[in-house]
């Protein structure tokens, strides 16, 4: 599990999720008591590398004790 001050990022993928959606996800996520798991995001060109983004998404819900699933 990665530590908040690790986080450096997403790398940019050919076909990967919408960065704006993972964004405002994420900024949803920070700021909310209770968040849900993520919505299910579009796969587009030039999008953030799905895998790291899936296991940030992980590492964050699991911090709070809450399943992706």
């Amino acid at each position: 599990m990665s530590k908040p001050s690790d986080f450096r990022g997403f790398d940019v993928a050919w076909r990967g999720y919408d960065r704006q959606q993972v964004d405002r996800y994420l900024k949803a996520l920070s700021e909310a008591d209770s968040p849900v798991g993520p919505p299910p995001f579009q796969i587009v060109r030039r999008g953030y590398d799905r895998q790291q983004v899936d296991v940030r998404i992980r590492d964050l819900l699991a911090d709070r004790n809450i399943s992706n699933t």
